[in-house]
């Protein structure tokens, strides 16, 4: 009983700790490309010199947005098929638990010698 504990509790560590290590990846990555473009903005802002180039800055503004957007929208259906995942991956945790089949201890016979549990 006890060993069988420990087993489906290393199970269920091991799943949680691949899938919150996944999860860190994505908001790594997702951080350094909003980072990125953050500051590709500062260096665009602070080369304006003129109206020309405020104008040119508005118009980059516009299509990072749009790309910003694009960008939000990927992230977010990543992270709905990372929830998904996660919790497919704990449900089979709890799955293989619950199809294990429950040894019962016999209650007043003792077990046969030709016999072995499965």
């Amino acid at each position: 009983m006890n060993t069988d504990l420990i087993e489906k509790a290393t199970r269920l560590n091991e799943t949680l700790f691949s899938q919150f290590s996944k999860a860190a990846e994505m908001q790594m990555e997702a951080l350094r490309r909003y980072a990125d473009v953050a500051m590709e903005q500062a260096k665009q802002a602070a080369e304006v010199r003129d109206l020309d180039g405020l104008k040119k800055l508005t118009s980059n503004q516009a299509e990072t947005l749009k790309s910003l957007n694009e960008q939000f929208t990927s992230d977010w259906k990543a992270w709905q098929d990372y929830f998904t995942e996660t919790r497919e991956q704990v449900q089979k945790v709890f799955e293989t638990e619950a199809k294990e089949p429950v040894k019962e201890k016999p209650t007043n016979s003792k077990p046969s010698a030709g016999k072995t549990a499965a």
